[in-house]
């Protein structure tokens, strides 16, 4: 199944290469256990150093599993949800990120998002994005959630796999940073103010006051976490 490298090629990038490759070809599917040790090292032409070192960045990008033992082996797992984006937060080890960046995508996205929720979104869609609403809840771990929640369902309304990736992604970001700062009850009032005009909007089938509605929110919230955190990178955050 799988190749040698060839001269001047990095082995270990090689070899993730190739059983990714597979993975999205269909080649691989979840639950397919690879060749043992000694038959991939001698497949790839590497040493079991190297293809050990390959084998623990698969691990590390959620695309197989290492298990020990008799009946143990590397084992191809399901590509969740949850397996993008915690490769998303490894990828941002190396990088720089700011509130300001995280905002300005947010309001180039959720605007949209939710003028295309507003053409979709059915009555039971009101009511969970109703449940949402932080109304009531007293403790910050409660409300942040439910925040994220709004946003988040807000984006599956669209039925559009990669904008409920990229606002799972920016929203655990989002839930990173809430964790790190003191929140004070007023954000906590303001966003569900926010929530409130978004879903009125919505409830009367106005997009673009939702949508407007949303960017000020995106802004407000934005700004409030700016005030909070000044130049603090959020990397420092979410891999300290």
């Amino acid at each position: 199944m799988f190749d040698s490298a060839k001269k001047n090629e990095k082995i270990t990038d090689v070899i993730i290469s190739q059983v990714r490759d597979a993975i999205l070809s269909g080649q691989l599917k979840p639950g397919d256990r690879l060749a043992s040790e000694k038959e991939l090292v001698n497949q790839f032409g590497v040493s079991k150093a190297t293809l050990r070192e390959a084998l623990r960045a698969l691990e590390v990008m959620g695309l197989v599993e290492l298990r020990k033992g008799a009946s143990g082996g590397v084992f191809i797992t399901e590509v969740t949800l949850q397996t993008i984006i915690h490769s998303m937060m490894n990828f941002l080890h190396f990088k720089s990120l700011s509130i300001s960046e995280i905002t300005m995508i947010r309001f180039i996205l959720e605007p949209a998002i939710v003028r295309i929720a507003a053409a979709r979104i059915t009555d039971k869609d009101l009511k969970s994005l109703e449940s949402f609403i932080a109304s009531g809840e007293v403790d910050s771990a409660s409300r942040t959630l439910k925040d994220i929640s709004f946003h988040r369902y807000l984006s599956r309304v669209t039925s559009n796999s990669m904008l409920i990736l990229i606002v799972d992604f920016i929203e655990s970001l989002l839930d990173e940073i809430k964790q790190s700062v003191e929140l004070r009850a007023d954000f906590y009032t303001m966003v569900q103010d926010a929530h409130q005009g978004i879903l009125d909007c919505l409830a009367q089938g106005d997009g673009e006051g939702a949508s407007k509605a949303m960017a000020e929110d995106v802004l407000m919230v934005g700004k409030y976490l700016s005030g909070l955190m000044g130049k603090k990178r959020l990397i420092r955050l979410i891999m300290p």
